[in-house]
């Protein structure tokens, strides 16, 4: 997928720097590129998830250079898109949005440097321009045992501008980071805020804590706007650029059951494109902190979809393709069992496992055989590899190989 995008020879999507910032609008305000096909925006929001899987921090303990790469590059194909026209005036904007990237320049905000780069935490935005008063409000979630805090900010648009409000001007006072003041490269695609007030929300308080910014005082200083560079018509997921230079990619809160009948539907459906844009946004929602040293591991699994590698093995690729095809694993024990059921005939395939890491499984196959009654005939296959967990929970689990290959099984009782 990344050569795929890369073929297009398309320059990194965002910068920390102000020129860089201004070249990106410039470029999108012209249009003189032209937009590229469904097929290739389908791969960039693939791409640009694929790229943020292993991401710490929302981007703060930065990447490796090949998903850099990948995310520069599929921000720019989504961008030149534009995704759903008008997306202020669409009701699908409104809700909870989950961030799971920024490029943090040095012009961030206090409130950005100081929370959004804590792995621990949850960063949301909230967004309704549809009710009474427009708002737009980020929160930091610290754990249901501890709390959140929420800065809360009044929203204009061009279709509902707020009484008496004068967007930002001017660059501001560098202890605040340096804003941006061209205008909007599309209609009805900015939102324009001004902070009015925060406060922590701990859970062992029976009050709220002030956040200790005079909001109110700040004049210019507290007001600010987002550009939605990019919306896909799902509303799932979400490209914007802050007037400090920022770019933030979001994807919309929906409840893990909501994504997993999603991932279903399309199953059912063969729809590989909604299905890899299922399993990324998942994986951005596992529920199991540390996967592979989780309890939920052991049982016995059946294949329900499967996206080979091309070099995956010849015995990996037939057997997957079968109905009946299940792994049993005994984390405690450690071992792991692939099972295909002809029926009559069985394929068995033994190994040894272990955890690696929270998120990866080694995997050491020791001997496979087609099992008929009491008769074994050995097929000689052996081999290492490891197993990354992007996504588990009681029923479900998501996995990449160590050959890129990606799994969907879902928990089975069935006795083999």
């Amino acid at each position: 997928m990344a050569n795929n995008l890369q073929l297009q020879g398309s320059r990194p999507a965002f910068a920390t720097s102000r020129r860089r910032a201004v070249v990106v609008n410039a470029r999108l305000a012209t249009r003189r590129i032209a937009p590229p096909s469904p097929e290739k925006v389908k791969e960039a929001e693939q791409g640009v998830l694929t790229a943020l899987g292993s991401v710490k921090g929302r981007g703060a303990s930065g990447m490796d250079v090949s998903n850099q790469e990948l995310l520069n590059v599929a921000v720019e194909v989504l961008e030149r898109d534009g995704g759903v026209p008008g997306p202020t005036t669409l009701p699908q904007l409104d809700g909870r949005w989950k961030l799971l990237y920024t490029s943090r320049p040095g012009s961030a905000s206090p409130i950005q440097r100081t929370f959004v780069g804590v792995e621990a935490f949850k960063v949301f935005q909230e967004v309704e321009l549809t009710g009474e008063l427009p708002r737009v409000n980020n929160v930091v979630d610290f754990g249901w045992w501890l709390g959140y805090l929420k800065v809360e900010a009044e929203a204009s648009v061009e279709t509902r501008p707020l009484p008496g409000f004068t967007p930002r001007r001017g660059a501001g006072l560098p202890l605040f980071g340096k804003s941006f003041a061209y205008p909007p490269a599309r209609a009805n695609s900015r939102i324009d805020f001004q902070f009015d007030k925060a406060a922590f929300h701990l859970k062992l308080l029976p009050f709220t804590i002030p956040y200790p910014v005079p909001f109110r005082i700040l004049g210019d200083e507290r007001k600010g706007w987002i550009d939605i560079t990019y919306m896909n018509e799902d509303a799932t997921l979400r490209i914007a650029r802050g007037n400090k230079g920022t770019l933030f990619v979001l994807a919309k809160d929906l409840p893990v059951e909501d994504l997993k009948g999603q991932l279903m539907a399309a199953i059912e459906q063969q729809d590989e494109t909604k299905i890899l844009s299922m399993v990324a946004l998942m994986e951005q929602s596992n529920p199991t902190p540390r996967p592979a040293k989780s309890r939920l591991v052991s049982g016995t699994w059946r294949l329900l979809w499967s996206q080979q590698a091309e070099d995956a093995s010849p015995l990996q690729k037939w057997g997957s393709s079968q109905s009946r095809n299940y792994q049993v694993i005994d984390a405690k024990a450690g071992t792991l069992e692939n099972v295909v059921d002809l029926g009559l005939t069985k394929v068995r395939a033994q190994a040894t496992c272990k955890a690696l890491s929270d998120v990866r499984t080694d995997v050491a196959i020791s001997g496979a055989g087609l099992v008929t009654g009491p008769v074994r005939v050995p097929l000689g296959v052996q081999g290492t590899g490891y197993v990354d967990w992007l996504y588990l929970d009681e029923g479900l689990r998501i996995t990449r190989g160590s050959k890129g290959s990606l799994f969907v099984h879902v928990k089975d009782d069935v006795k083999l």
